[in-house]
């Protein structure tokens, strides 16, 4: 708003979007680099012979605006990033986490089959039964759990 009311023109303000989204978009630096070139081009479009305090002070104005722009883009882009690596690693911590408790739950059963071979009859029997059982608590959370195409 002060831009448009220094200058009269909202033309500076077609300008700044492009320096944010360059910023946000691609890669690190490149919201300063288009703001120095936003600049220049304010400058260059402002230019009408005069150099005088008017002409100085509202380039000066947009310059800030510019770089204060590009500096929040740079800085979401990089929180951005930040987000998106510790999502990644949450990923792979939990896939990890979901693997083991399904080697966890087969290591039991097999170990309660084989106290069942040493076992009497009636204990023989009671222990396979409590490995089917763990044997369904495996396929459950095997169908509970998050696969990488469900997401």
């Amino acid at each position: 708003m002060a831009l448009q009311m220094q200058t009269g023109a909202a033309g500076y303000f077609l300008l700044l979007p492009g320096v944010f989204l360059s910023g946000l978009i691609f890669d690190r630096g490149s919201g300063i680099f288009a703001a120095i070139i936003a600049i220049g081009v304010g400058a260059y479009l402002s230019y009408a012979g005069s150099s005088g305090i008017d002409y100085i002070s509202t380039n000066a104005l947009f310059a800030t605006t510019a770089a204060g722009t590009a500096t929040v883009a740079e800085f979401q882009r990089a929180e951005l990033r930040r987000v998106m690596l510790a999502d990644k690693t949450k990923a792979v911590l939990l896939q990890e986490m979901a693997h083991r408790t399904k080697n966890n739950l087969a290591i039991l059963g097999g170990m309660i089959r084989l106290e069942a071979r040493h076992g009497g009859p009636e204990v023989a029997a009671a222990l396979e039964a409590t490995a089917r059982r763990l044997q369904v608590m495996a396929e459950v959370y095997d169908h509970l759990s998050l696969k990488q195409d469900s997401r």
